[in-house]
């Protein structure tokens, strides 16, 4: 009986076209991230098994340096894509819409070659914040890979926003499957400490750059060369909707790197940093659905919200906050409960890292319970008020961290991490509210929007 209403709900929400495709598109984007963090999760144990806590440390360094340039490089463009592709299509054809993608492109290239050289400069001084001297000529050649890290996610956010959901999953699962591959490879055969950084140049860089070409070329080039009309937007226009968006996505980075460099800086060793990073990758499996919903539904959002159709945006959001939840329960009991069995597997040096593991679970519950805000926020052009929301989420990340590494070390950047997640999730919860007049969070057994 329970199997038939739940198959009947199924068939009910496939029937509804919008939502289908919401629905349709998170699954087959949770599959396929499940599946890609699945063997980076597998590469994550391998490289704590056999290369240990110091490895790790260095490769969260060689990853930090090149997320925090990678925002810079991006500039926004990214995120504004996701806006202006789904809109132009609608307002006026797909060639409008690519010859927006390749300004984009144009933008980052440009940026690409800036980066590289203050990364160059300031290498030596990263190395020495970091009491890490031989790693300067690694931050500098990591500049070379930036370019292609950010246009493989240009590209592949940019099929997501023109609809193409499944074909970008596809750019992402080769690469993962090679890299897993190489890891075996150059682990038993030619083994070397920084194999780990090579590796993260190598697979997750070029490799997704290159597999997201084709599909590139198929949906977007090839069938706007026949389209002969074509509205120009400058680069001016997409650098004033990415602006803000650059804003709001320098807040998260410093969210995700301040819990670093403040380790650093109270002597936490590059072993207990590799591990508290650790635990944020795999915390981040909590998120999987989410992200998953979230870069599915924002093109759809912005389709319908260009459409007008308000109460239709509302339907999809309180439901898609729902379809969530309920699917990411499984992981957030896992993580939560057994968080020593997961920090087992890594060796026996990750285990001090248990506890970290469930304080950071508990930040992405909040995470999901609050749903796709910030996807509504930038779809219905509030982006410059969740920049606002973001940088209240940093200021309290950075004091969080401050007063409370140097007394709990990486267990107090933990809490730290999801207190802030929490809170900006919540008052962007407060936010729509107020100004939509509905709440997007999902909490079971109680119905908020009575």
């Amino acid at each position: 009986m329970a199997f038939s209403n739940y198959k009947e709900k199924f068939q009910s929400a496939l029937r509804d076209k919008n939502f289908s495709f919401v629905l349709k598109g998170s699954l087959s984007t949770a599959i396929t991230l499940f599946f890609v963090q699945g063997l980076r999760f597998v590469s994550g144990v391998l490289i704590g098994r056999f290369y240990g806590a110091d490895a790790s440390g260095k490769l969260t360094l060689v990853v930090t340096v090149m997320g925090i340039f990678a925002i810079f490089v991006n500039f926004g463009v990214k995120e504004a894509l996701q806006k202006l592709i789904p809109e132009l299509r609608e307002k006026y054809n797909l060639k409008t819409a690519y010859a927006v993608f390749l300004k984009g492109n144009q933008i980052i290239l440009l940026l690409s070659f800036i980066s590289a050289i203050i990364l160059y400069f300031i290498s030596p001084w990263l190395a020495n914040y970091w009491n890490e001297p031989g790693m300067v000529n690694l931050f500098r050649i990591s500049s070379l890979f930036i370019p292609f890290f950010v246009l493989g996610e240009l590209n592949y956010f940019s099929l997501r926003a023109a609809l193409k959901v499944h074909t970008a999953n596809m750019s992402l699962v080769v690469p993962t499957i090679i890299r897993i591959a190489v890891l075996l490879l150059i682990t038993f055969y030619f083994f070397n400490t920084y194999n780990p950084i090579y590796l993260h140049w190598s697979t997750l860089c070029v490799l997704p750059w290159l597999f997201s070409l084709i599909p590139v070329y198929q949906f977007f080039h090839k069938p706007s060369a026949a389209i002969d009309t074509v509205s120009e937007t400058s680069h001016q226009q997409i650098i004033t909707v990415a602006f803000p968006m650059l804003m709001t996505y320098l807040a998260f980075a410093v969210n995700n790197s301040a819990d670093v460099f403040i380790l650093k800086a109270n002597d936490i060793g590059t072993d207990a940093v590799g591990i508290y990073k650790t635990c944020t990758n795999i915390s981040m499996l909590a998120a999987t659905l989410l992200v998953a919903l979230n870069t599915t539904v924002q093109p759809k959002m912005t389709q319908l919200y260009t459409q007008q159709n308000f109460d239709e945006v509302r339907r999809i959001s309180v439901k898609s906050s729902k379809l969530i939840f309920l699917l990411s329960l499984p992981v957030f009991i896992v993580l939560l409960f057994f968080s020593k069995y997961v920090m087992c597997l890594y060796g026996d040096e990750f285990m001090k890292g248990a506890m970290c593991l469930s304080v950071l679970t508990l930040g992405q519950i909040v995470n999901t319970v609050c749903g796709p805000v910030a996807q509504l926020m930038n779809a219905t052009g509030h982006h410059r008020q969740f920049r606002n929301i973001s940088f209240i989420g940093m200021a309290i990340n950075i004091l969080a961290n401050l007063l409370l590494i140097p007394q709990f070390g990486i267990l107090g950047a933990a809490i730290a991490n999801s207190v802030s997640m929490a809170l900006w999730n919540i008052v962007a919860t407060f936010y729509i509210k107020k100004h939509f007049g509905f709440y997007i969070v999902y909490i079971p057994f109680f119905n908020l929007n009575k």
